[in-house]
Formats: structure tokens, C-alpha cells, sequence
């Protein structure tokens, strides 16, 4: 699906922060402490490792240092958007939303 419209709920950045604060500390204190740091209820039997769809952003590129202008590419996991402000931030980096597609295959 081919789409301007955001069709996923996105957390405040405040709420964001928070998340990704926890999980940076967890990772660092495990990094230096080991497992035995982990101290956790929760657990999961007969699982295996699967992938799922994450929203992305698909568009002409400008500025990206790995991805030529002018050719199309697509983002990281994306985080938050703020298309009053024409923001996007992604697992890797701000993004400044230009004109969004119209009329794409699936509008």
C-alpha cells in the first residue's frame, strides 16, 4: 500500500523518550553487568525468531549519505511523524517530509 496518510499510531516524543531511555539503560547496564543484570517475569516458550512490517517512508531521496539524490529509497523503522510540521524521525535519523505522493498505485 502506497499512502500519505499515517495509519499507525505514533507515541509523543515525550512517551518515545521514555521508551527508548529504558531500553539504552537496559543495554547498558547489561553491556557492563552481564546477564545477571536481566531481571525479568516475563518469558517465551517454543518461539522462534520472525520478522513483521514496520512502517517505513518510500520517496525521492535528498541528503541521505548513503542513498544518491534524486533516487528513490526506503527509511528505517519510522518512530514518529509530524506532518503538521512535515517531520519524520526514523531509528536512524530526522527526515523533512516534502509534498507526499498523490495518486500512487493503491490511491
Amino acid at each position: 500500500m502506497v499512502s500519505s496518510e499515517i495509519d499507525f499510531e505514533v507515541s509523543s516524543p515525550a512517551e518515545l523518550v521514555a521508551t527508548y531511555r529504558r531500553l539504552a539503560d537496559d543495554l547498558e547496564r547489561f553491556a557492563s553487568l552481564g546477564p545477571g543484570s536481566v531481571h525479568s517475569e516475563t518469558s517465551v516458550s517454543a518461539w522462534v525468531l520472525a520478522k513483521r512490517t514496520v512502517p517505513v517512508l518510500m520517496g525521492t531521496m535528498a541528503g541521505h549519505p548513503t542513498i544518491k539524490t534524486g533516487n528513490v529509497g526506503f527509511t528505517t523503522e519510522v518512530v514518529y511523524v509530524d506532518q503538521s510540521n512535515h517531520l519524520a524521525r526514523t531509528i536512524n535519523r530526522w527526515y523533512r517530509l516534502g509534498r507526499p505522493l498523490v495518486g500512487g498505485a493503491s490511491q
